[in-house]
């Protein structure tokens, strides 16, 4: 089976186009993750896989360590790129564990499709009582964008204890069966957002987590939409709809294919 290597903002992912044939599963997701170090030098962060359901379109995102993502911001925009390069058009709308998400754009900006992705509602709330704060940690907000995510916002996202620190969360009773943890801080007048994502680790991007902040920052400081956010591999940009939903922007890039021989894929 051939995947696709793509990166939305720096998230690496291989894509899988399993419609009409056999879904992979979630014990397959570490050796695709592991292919993609053969061709661009590091482990892949998600198993994107496009799957028929009732003659629509459904994503299922499978983490490196092979459990489920409830939601992948970047994951979305690149399963969005390969489908509206497919059919032409100026929109899709793929289903998702959280509904139907509408992928838009094809904009060419410096060799990458700037794609847009509807996110749904998010939601945040202050932390900071029941969380107690760490190191150069100044607030903390949780929020929900269809996956949980904790929000601080620091001093420095430098901070040399940040790993340890999202690996910690993960056992947190505020957050049961984990949190994806981003650190937030303004530099040199831009908001710059780190995060390590559950069942992956430290990543370049997070599309939910990119929404997530922008909303802390709404809330928070009362920062109006749109909101640009500059992550280790690239920059998103959080914006609203009509109805109060999120809408994440952002570069698309496919970096090349990969195949795995059966016995490779279920190896591990």
């Amino acid at each position: 089976m051939r995947g696709e290597l793509v990166s939305g903002a720096g998230n690496l992912f291989v894509l899988l186009d399993a419609r009409g044939g056999t879904s992979p599963s979630g014990e397959e997701a570490g050796a695709w993750c592991e292919a993609a170090a053969g061709k661009v030098g590091r482990v892949a962060d998600g198993l994107l896989v496009l799957c028929e359901d009732g003659g629509a379109t459904r994503l299922v995102v499978w983490n490196s360590d092979g459990s489920e993502a409830a939601a992948c911001g970047n994951g979305l925009r690149c399963a969005g790129w390969l489908l509206l390069r497919e059919t032409g058009e100026g929109e899709v709308v793929i289903e998702t564990r959280t509904g139907p998400r509408g992928v838009r754009g094809e904009t060419q900006r410096g060799g990458a499709k700037h794609l847009t992705a509807d996110l749904g509602v998010v939601q945040v709330e202050a932390v900071a009582d029941e969380l107690p704060l760490v190191g150069t940690e100044r607030a903390a907000w949780r929020g929900s964008a269809g996956n949980p995510h904790c929000v601080f916002l620091v001093e420095d996202v430098g901070d040399a204890g940040f790993r340890e620190r999202g690996a910690a969360l993960q056992e947190h009773p505020l957050f049961d069966g984990g949190v994806n943890v981003g650190y937030l801080a303004e530099e040199d007048g831009e908001w710059r957002l780190r995060v390590f994502e559950r069942g992956v680790g430290e990543t370049e991007a997070c599309g939910t987590g990119a929404a997530v902040a922008a909303h802390v920052l709404h809330e928070a400081l009362g920062l109006p939409f749109p909101l640009e956010l500059e992550l280790s591999g690239g920059r998103l940009r959080v914006s609203q709809d009509p109805h109060g939903g999120a809408r994440v922007t952002g570069a698309v890039e496919h970096l090349g294919s990969l195949s795995l021989e059966p016995a490779t894929r279920t190896s591990t």
